[in-house]
C-alpha cells in the first residue's frame, strides 16, 4: 500500500515565494514613485502659496517685499523678505527663464498693487528621484501672478 501526503513540495513552494517577491517588487516601486510625486506636488503647492502670500503682504502693507530665489543651479531653499524657507523632501528650485547670471535672483512685489518691475521668469520644482515630472512655477510678467502647472516635455 502506498502512503500519500496532501502537501506542497518544496520546489512548489519556492516558485510561489518567487512570484510574490516579484510582485511584491514591482508594486513596491510604484508606491515609492507615487509617494515622491506625492511629495513633489506638495513641495511645489508650497512654493507657489509662499509667492502669492508675499504679492498680497505687498498689496496690503503698502511695503514692497523682496524674494531671493535660487538661480540656475537651484536650491532647495528661498527667502520671503527676510524669512528663509526650505523646500521639504529634498525638492530643489531652479530657475529656468529670466534669471541673470547669479547664484541667485531677486524678485521684488512692490506696493501698492503687488507688481513686479520687471518680466515674469519660469522656475522648476524637480524631485531628487528621477523619472518623476517636473513642476513648473510661472511669476506672470509685470502682474506678478503666480500659475503652478506640470512641465510640459
Amino acid at each position: 500500500m502506498r502512503w500519500h501526503q496532501g502537501g506542497l513540495t518544496l520546489i512548489e513552494l519556492l516558485v510561489v515565494l518567487a512570484i510574490i517577491g516579484i510582485l511584491m517588487g514591482i508594486f513596491g516601486w510604484n508606491m515609492i514613485r507615487s509617494i515622491r510625486a506625492a511629495e513633489l506636488r506638495e513641495a511645489a503647492a508650497q512654493v507657489a502659496v509662499d509667492l502669492r502670500q508675499a504679492r498680497s503682504l505687498a498689496q496690503r502693507s503698502s511695503s514692497d517685499i523682496v524674494l531671493v530665489l535660487p538661480g540656475s543651479a537651484g536650491a532647495n531653499t528661498y527667502k520671503v523678505d527676510t524669512n528663509v524657507k526650505s523646500i521639504p523632501y529634498g525638492v530643489r528650485l531652479i530657475c529656468r527663464s529670466n534669471c541673470g547670471t547669479s547664484t541667485t535672483t531677486n524678485v521684488t512685489y512692490q506696493a501698492p498693487y503687488g507688481e513686479l518691475g520687471a518680466i515674469g521668469s519660469i522656475y522648476i520644482v524637480r524631485s531628487p528621484m528621477s523619472g518623476i515630472g517636473d513642476y513648473e512655477i510661472r511669476i506672470v510678467g509685470v502682474t506678478g501672478k503666480i500659475i503652478l502647472a506640470k512641465a510640459g516635455g
